[in-house]
């Protein structure tokens, strides 16, 4: 266990100043950031898999919180141990976070804060996203490789030891460009995932892939590459309502193993002010009437 380590986190609350406590006595670690190593660090005594179908990760510690055992689903790997692993050391280290937990595949994406739980829950993804994609490092890897690219996700994902999910959801929290990724299968929409400033989307979880868009056309085909880009016009995807135009849409797009399929949407800036200035001049022809 590293005693300075565990008093200096003794002064820490939000998981963010954790992180920067954590990186501070790690000047030189790179990705992938050694998890079960920063894990043994804090007295977490051992990490096991767990045989369940209801749980995908736990922790188990004494009633202070001086050491605890972390447990995940077996047959979890990659990406999705080492994120179950750091939602737990989450858990571990977040003070008011108190007892045992088991944590749901519903827990290991939430990002809600209505309730106690979700709250907690969401706290616990923020460690584990920051500690695993540090902002700082990842910001500056992502753009060292350029624009939005499906194939720079996999890179990040590959540097970072992360799935390509928890690499997604932290690319659209940090890049620049204005994007959004559709995770889909068998050419139905699981989720989706946007920039701040990417227009509402006209589709949303169960909606089939859009019969206009490059992905639903390839939905049953197979690659081991991502696609070229496809301009697509704008209403194929975006919501118009309230729009009189759309900016142009870039599609991109990767048939994955047993009918996934993850899909690039971006915007370029240009496109979005154009849009806006024809809207502006569009309004401004629009006839009034008095009354």
């Amino acid at each position: 266990m590293n005693d300075e380590l565990m008093m200096d986190l003794a002064d820490c609350a939000a998981p963010e100043s954790i992180i920067a406590c954590i990186l501070r006595h790690h000047p030189d670690w790179a990705a992938p950031v050694p998890i079960e190593d920063l894990a043994s660090s804090i007295n977490i005594i051992d990490i096991l898999e767990m045989e369940t179908e209801e749980f995908e990760g736990g922790l188990t510690t004494d009633p202070d919180k001086r050491k605890g055992v972390i447990l995940y689903k077996a047959g979890t790997k990659g990406g999705r141990r080492r994120f179950t692993i750091a939602h737990e050391i989450g858990h571990f280290l977040i003070p008011w976070h108190k007892g045992d937990q088991r944590c749901t595949k519903k827990d290991m994406s939430e990002r809600r804060i209505e309730t106690l739980v979700q709250k907690q829950e969401t706290e616990a993804n923020r460690f584990a996203t920051g500690i695993l994609m540090p902002r700082p490092w990842f910001v500056s890897d992502m753009r060292k490789l350029g624009d939005a690219d499906v194939e720079h996700v996999k890179t990040l994902a590959r540097q970072y030891g992360t799935s390509v999910e928890a690499t997604v959801a932290r690319y659209v929290e940090l890049t620049d460009d204005c994007c959004a990724f559709v995770f889909s299968k068998d050419g139905i929409i699981r989720y989706t995932r946007a920039t701040k400033d990417f227009p509402p989307l006209s589709v949303r979880s169960k909606h089939h892939l859009p019969e206009r868009s490059l992905s639903g056309r390839s939905s049953n085909r197979t690659q081991s590459r991502p696609s070229e880009w496809v301009e697509i016009q704008g209403s194929v995807w975006l919501n118009g309502e309230g729009r009189s135009h759309c900016p142009k849409v870039l599609e991109q797009t990767l048939l994955q193993r047993e009918g996934y399929q993850l899909t690039l949407l971006f915007i370029a800036p240009d496109e979005i002010e154009d849009a806006e200035e024809i809207e502006a001049l569009e309004e401004s022809w629009t006839p009034r009437f008095r009354r």
